[in-house]
């Protein structure tokens, strides 16, 4: 594995510390708390990923939201996926991606990117960059699914992925 550039840990960090602005649901049918909670399969996390995602921004009509999210796995076996993926046993997977979500009513077109970090001990890092495309709806009763296309770029080849994502949309609404 090679050495990861520190733009890629700046970025992380930027990610993680939550540009916290003040964020307003105008909507009354579709009323959407400020985070999400959600187990995607497939997706940025390459084999599973338990993810928290964060709004940082909500324009006044909801009809564009900008994420960020950072998710975690680990992968305790030798994983190939028809022959176009590998991990090794052992292996951290920790995405970090933000999303501009468009659309005003539940369900939404995102569009976003990247980079998942594949590690082992923390020394060694490898970096998967990544665009997201998909759908994501986020019901009534507050229950978030995404469906995304992942193209990942890995070894200067491109890996057509898909995710699959249930999870809990949470938080304060106003």
């Amino acid at each position: 594995m090679k050495r990861t550039p520190i733009i890629f840990y700046k970025i992380a960090f930027l990610l993680l510390l939550g540009v916290n602005f003040q964020l307003k649901a105008q909507n009354e049918s579709i009323k959407q708390g400020t985070h999400n909670f959600y187990l995607e399969l497939g997706g940025s996390g390459i084999f599973y990923s338990i993810n928290y995602e964060k709004y940082l921004f909500k324009n006044k009509s909801e009809n564009l939201t900008w994420t960020a999210r950072i998710g975690g796995a680990f992968n305790p076996i030798d994983y190939k996926f028809m022959n176009s993926f590998f991990l090794d046993k052992q292996t951290f997977m920790l995405p970090f991606t933000s999303s501009l979500l468009i659309g005003a009513s539940k369900d939404k077109l995102e569009v976003g990117a990247g980079f998942t970090m594949l590690t082992k001990n923390f020394n060694d890092q490898e970096i998967v960059p990544e665009l997201i495309f998909g759908l994501r709806v986020i019901d009534v009763n507050r229950v978030c699914l995404r469906l995304n296309y992942i193209p990942l770029f890995r070894s200067d080849e491109t890996i057509h992925w898909i995710g699959v994502s249930l999870g809990k949309n949470f938080g304060k609404i106003q």
